[in-house]
């Protein structure tokens, strides 16, 4: 019955209305509440119960079903904030959550891909929506793979837009670069060196701490992007002697190895800009300060180092593993240095032959 001890409710009146106790378990979790059966009759009241207790029981047992507003949250907090861009990535999140049109994660689907896409196609460019589609195939893997939540099927990859041969721009030799150290304030000139001679990312470098640089076995240790491993892998580079000295001059005011007034550097953007272009009115003008040195992305800086090394080694694998890229592909975009080698031995020989 109904109100036996060990029943999971008991059923008591007030007034004349009878309501009931639940006390029962599901899934290791205690249920307990309070709630009328909106009824006088004690057979009504018991078989309202008893359809209740069913009822809490199965969604108590039903799968989480997450909100956007979950699911990319709690990637941010366990994923994104590590990545070399942290605030780029939630502010990616956020507008996917307001133009993918669903409410939950579960309801990614082919419709609101395309929506996302029809909704920025006019205002960004092919290759910045691949990072999106990119970012939510991230959190949908992550989904399934490690919170074990159901989500559909959808390969956000599947809608790929076609993107524009990357242009790759690097600085042509080293009387480019020191114009531009030479005229990079103090705190920006030491991140440059290191970045031209090591490869290293913009994001690496601003969260490079002391305990990554192993100067007894002159190599920097950070944790580098890579798609075949979850939450990337461990990438020794290793340090010629000018990043040598150059790390050795810093003072050590912070954990972390690059500073400006004893605090981490959070961004490079205005210092870098400052190289190049004029300002006018507190804002940065389209006119350069000086013509013979054109603007280049501080990313250029690592396109320099992978063009400069293999350049110099002629050995993709060596390349390769100094930038710490997860496919020989992504080296392969630096090829054309080897062309050039390649044709300037076969010109050398041709001139060789017709002395």
């Amino acid at each position: 019955m109904g109100n036996e001890l060990k029943s999971p409710y008991r059923l008591y009146k007030r007034g004349n209305t009878y309501h009931a106790y639940y006390s029962f378990y599901v899934q290791g979790q205690r249920i307990q509440l309070r709630e009328t059966c909106h009824t006088n009759d004690i057979e009504q009241a018991k078989a309202f119960a008893d359809n209740r207790i069913i009822q809490i029981k199965n969604q108590a047992s039903a799968e989480p079903r997450y909100t956007l507003d979950e699911a990319f949250g709690r990637y941010h907090a366990e994923k994104g904030q590590y990545q070399s861009r942290p605030k780029q990535c939630l502010s990616r999140l956020l507008k996917l959550k307001s133009d993918l049109g669903v409410t939950y994660l579960d309801e990614i689907n082919e419709t609101s891909i395309n929506h996302f896409i029809t909704l920025n196609r006019q205002h960004l460019s092919n290759s910045t929506i691949n990072r999106y589609l990119f970012l939510i195939s991230a959190v949908l893997t992550t989904a399934r793979e490690e919170w074990d939540i159901k989500t559909s099927k959808i390969k956000p990859s599947k809608f790929k837009l076609k993107e524009p041969a990357e242009n790759i721009m690097y600085l042509s030799g080293g009387d480019v670069l020191q114009k531009i150290i030479d005229r990079a304030a103090p705190h920006l000139k030491p991140i440059i060196i290191t970045a031209v001679y090591t490869g290293l990312r913009e994001g690496n470098l601003l969260k490079l701490k002391w305990d990554n640089v192993d100067f007894k076995n002159q190599t920097i240790n950070v944790k580098v992007k890579d798609k075949t491993k979850l939450g990337g892998k461990f990438h020794s580079v290793p340090m010629a002697d000018i990043v040598i000295n150059t790390l050795k001059a810093l003072p050590k005011v912070s954990d972390y190895v690059f500073t400006y007034h004893d605090k981490p550097i959070g961004s490079i953007r205005s210092a870098w800009l400052n190289i190049f272009y004029k300002r006018k009115d507190g804002e940065f003008s389209k006119e350069l300060k000086d013509k013979d040195l054109p603007y280049i992305k501080f990313h250029g800086l690592r396109h320099t180092a992978a063009t400069w090394i293999l350049k110099a080694t002629g050995n993709l694998k060596v390349t390769k593993e100094i930038l710490g890229h997860s496919d020989i592909s992504t080296t392969l975009k630096y090829a054309h240095v080897l062309d050039a080698q390649k044709r300037d031995a076969i010109n050398q020989l041709a001139q060789s032959l017709h002395k």
